[in-house]
């Protein structure tokens, strides 16, 4: 296989691949903050928040928000990814995409919605520290009963990617975006650092602890919050009513016949 990765261009040569269980770039970091070194890091907060984090073994810690969040308040987890047909939110200038996916919901096990005196296809108010969205739920077994999913990069605001104002992915989809944190909550001495992976830098997109809320009935059938709707820049035509992108591939196929 190496010969082939090699052939491929995936690799430059057919070399041993050495796995790094104990990483030592890590413990490079962790024993700068340690004082060793030519190059340390100059704060003392810092220093120690390397020397925790930096681990050359994989270790387990607790989300940062969700050391400071009350859990019987907000008892669920809360997790967005993308879906593999779309992976990102321009997608949906894809006819054929959005035929598939215009509107996300949140994914909730059947006994965790009866709980909550909730059915399938209910608005929900999303809650967590930072904030609240609405979205309609689907109700599965294939969850844990303590998490709560949806898609990301469905919901849209009004007037992005060419789509009219009545797309279903500014009315009926949402965002948790809307109610992660982008910072941790300030440290003893008013610190507040990224709410992100300290190694990588990965966003809390798995993080987020919520509670669920049923809609009043006036409430339901529309996501919220709800934006100012985004201008398009005056050279721009309007969006079509008919997708016709492709059409010209046909035409110089038949033309070569």
């Amino acid at each position: 296989y190496l010969d082939f990765a090699v052939q491929m261009g995936f690799i430059p040569k057919a070399e041993p691949i050495v796995f790094q269980l104990y990483s030592e770039p890590m413990q490079r970091f962790r024993l700068a903050a340690r004082g060793h070194g030519r190059v340390v890091p100059p704060k003392e907060g810092d220093r120690r928040r390397i020397e925790t984090y930096m681990d050359p073994l994989p270790f387990w810690h607790m989300p940062f928000e969700e050391a400071v969040v009350d859990l019987e308040k907000y008892p669920l987890h809360a997790l967005t990814q993308r879906p593999m047909h779309m992976y990102h939110s321009w997608g949906s200038q894809n006819a054929w995409l959005r035929q598939i996916t215009s509107q996300n919901r949140l994914f909730v096990h059947h006994r965790t919605a009866a709980g909550l005196g909730l059915v399938d296809d209910d608005w929900v108010w999303i809650e967590s520290i930072n904030g609240r969205v609405k979205g309609q739920i689907k109700l599965i077994d294939g969850v844990n009963e303590s998490t709560v999913w949806t898609w990301n990069a469905i919901g849209k605001r009004r007037g992005s990617w060419g789509l009219k104002d009545d797309a279903a992915e500014s009315n009926r989809g949402f965002l948790l975006n809307h109610i992660i944190g982008d910072q941790t909550s300030a440290d003893a001495q008013g610190k507040r650092y990224s709410n992100s992976d300290p190694v990588t830098g990965q966003a809390a997109w798995f993080d987020l602890r919520v509670r669920i809320v049923k809609c009043a009935a006036e409430e339901a059938g529309f996501t919220e919050p709800q934006f100012q709707r985004f201008l398009q820049p005056p050279h721009f035509e309007p969006s079509p009513d008919r997708l016709t992108f492709g059409a010209e591939f046909r035409r110089a196929r038949e033309a070569t016949k």
